[in-house]
């Protein structure tokens, strides 16, 4: 709101991402192998106002490609008679609850510049870096990056 009522440099302005090296706001494609700790460094993210920084990566688990062989999400259509003793259907969940699927990447030091990525499965892996300023109002700046995960030597 700022922007209409205030000249550009009284306004707060967004940060300006960069991730590896990159600057801008595509996504970034990094290759990476299962096992190998990998650097997401946003060293170079500033600030046109000057403003304290904060980040936060997260990965992005409803995008992707899902891991081979193993897709996301599967729907099938219960058959007629669902839910009826004997009559097949969606099987109960066991003991605890539904179990958990393994997770396809680690992600440490989430709420610094410098994350560290292990990839624990091959397929792809989306990881976001949200970088919100200090400013009035504060603004955050997103970057996506695409992990092609490929397993690693025998």
């Amino acid at each position: 709101m700022d922007w209409s009522v205030k000249d550009a440099k009284s306004a707060n302005h967004n940060p300006d991402v960069v991730v590896n090296g990159k600057r801008g706001k595509e996504p970034i494609e990094v290759a990476a192998v299962v096992g190998q700790a990998l650097k997401l460094d946003a060293a170079g993210t500033t600030d046109p106002d000057g403003d304290t920084l904060r980040f936060s990566w997260f990965f992005y688990s409803e995008a992707g490609a899902g891991i081979p062989g193993q897709p996301l999400v599967v729907r099938r259509r219960p058959p007629s008679g669902a839910g009826a003793p004997g009559q097949g259907g969606i099987p109960s969940a066991p003991a605890g609850g539904p179990r958990e699927p393994p997770p396809r990447l680690v992600l440490d030091n989430a709420t610094t510049a410098l994350a560290i990525v292990t990839p624990k499965a091959e397929g792809l892996a989306h990881v976001i870096l949200a970088v919100e300023d200090s400013g009035t109002p504060s603004l955050t700046s997103y970057r996506r990056v695409v992990i092609r995960m490929k397993p690693g030597a025998p």
